[in-house]
């Protein structure tokens, strides 16, 4: 089976691998991408292809707090091109960083690269998990008087974007390795500032 969903004028599709079990989503602007993805998930609802709908029972939440941050970010960066990143509040400079994050680190697809042209419906709640994981615990950390500066720097910010390359049979384990990590970090930044 092979489902293509488009849209000529934002240069947009969504085509879903033979077995349902991988998909590819390539998209030019970002809010198209969710549109479409809703309405691919209604479908198979519709369709009663429930093990694809039915990924995770927070997928849809997931989903919408990812839009949520997105949209807040296409509003922020008016004020940004007015007077500049450094007028914004350190939440509201965490919230272009997740935004940034979602769009270059779970939106954005290498068609050319082995393991990212295809993604797993498992792979993709992971990496929705990651950098929402990656935002809540910025904000924990900017609640306990953390630097917006040096959460923004965590190194494992750079693990959250390479988690797509992650091997399919390696997913649980990097997952755990990652969220690991992003602890460790956090609380390691909130020593160090004595907080």
């Amino acid at each position: 089976m092979n489902i293509i969903f488009g849209s000529e004028r934002m240069g947009t599709c969504f085509t879903s691998a033979p077995h349902l079990n991988e998909v590819t989503l390539l998209t030019v602007k970002w809010t198209t991408t969710f549109v479409i993805l809703q309405k691919i998930l209604t479908y198979f609802r519709a369709n009663k292809l429930h093990h694809v709908a039915n990924v995770a029972n927070d997928w849809m939440e997931l989903r919408q707090r990812m839009m949520t941050l997105l949209q807040e970010e296409a509003e922020l960066e008016e004020i940004v091109k007015m007077v500049g990143m450094d007028a914004l509040s350190p939440g509201d400079r965490l919230k272009m960083e997740a935004a940034r994050s979602i769009r270059e680190d779970f939106l954005h697809q290498n068609s050319f690269h082995e393991i990212d042209t295809y993604t797993s419906l498992e792979k993709q709640h992971n990496m929705m998990r990651l950098v929402l994981a990656f935002y809540d615990a910025g904000l924990d950390a900017l609640k306990q008087g953390a630097d917006i500066n040096d959460i923004v720097k965590l190194p494992v910010r750079e693990q959250i974007g390479r988690y797509k390359y992650t091997k399919e049979d390696q997913l649980a384990a990097e997952y755990e390795k990652v969220t690991r990590q992003l602890a460790a970090e956090t609380a390691e930044l909130l020593g160090k500032e004595g907080l």
